[in-house]
């Protein structure tokens, strides 16, 4: 059985994903991540750089009380330079911006660095990890996705855990997250690539009890740990 080669010490986490089209969808889910103490993450999707374009107002999730610095930011979007300004207002923990369309990182970085606020690098499944070798020492995190940005419940890309299982053999220490197609079936093989974050979004939410999906997938975390 293949075995990652990651540091023990490395925090693993189950991170729920909300996708929707309207504000009042993400706040019936955000009650249902109630009783969660982890970090949640908020997809943005602008219909531009996706296909799919989802609820993203940065001055209405402002007013949503109760979840500063409890989430992360994945932003789908075509033009991250302009609009990362206005969403580290509502202030995340994370942002997540994408290799394909990122122009100025350094200028990116700076205005994370100013905000205290953590960067990843995304990569779509086909791109390479090549093009972010430059980047690994300034950012927090990589984030691979196992589908293409867009809409909840794609079907998992497999060869995507390749190149989890290379970025994490030269690089132990590296915070791993995979987002998109995570469920039951996914879920071990994905630990076994090299990820420590798991982003799951439909397989929760689609769910009768997205509470207890959470908590079995919790458990199941765990039980990954105690096998080790």
């Amino acid at each position: 059985m293949f075995l990652p080669f990651f540091s023990k010490s490395l925090k693993k986490e189950i991170i729920p994903v909300i996708n929707v089209k309207t504000k009042q969808k993400f706040e019936e889910r955000l009650h249902q991540l109630s009783k969660f103490s982890g970090l949640f993450q908020i997809d943005v999707a602008d219909g531009k750089f996706t296909s799919w374009k989802n609820w993203n107002e940065p001055q209405e999730l402002k007013t949503i009380k109760g979840i500063r610095d409890k989430f992360e930011l994945h932003l789908m979007v075509k033009n991250p330079e302009i609009v990362v300004p206005l969403w580290l207002e509502t202030r995340p923990k994370r942002i997540i911006i994408h290799q394909e369309v990122l122009r100025n990182f350094e200028a990116v970085y700076k205005m994370c660095q100013r905000a205290r606020v953590e960067l990843a690098l995304a990569l779509n499944p086909s791109t390479s990890i090549d093009s972010i070798r430059d980047y690994l020492k300034q950012i927090n995190f990589v984030v691979f996705l196992s589908v293409a940005p867009g809409p909840s419940g794609q079907k998992f890309q497999w060869y995507v855990l390749d190149k989890i299982k290379e970025l994490r053999k030269k690089h132990p220490q590296l915070n791993i997250e995979v987002d998109g197609g995570v469920n039951e079936e996914t879920f071990s093989e994905v630990l076994k690539a090299g990820a420590n974050y798991l982003a799951i979004g439909s397989a929760i939410f689609e769910s009768k009890n997205p509470k207890e999906k959470i908590s079995a997938f919790q458990k199941m975390l765990y039980e990954n740990k105690e096998n080790r």
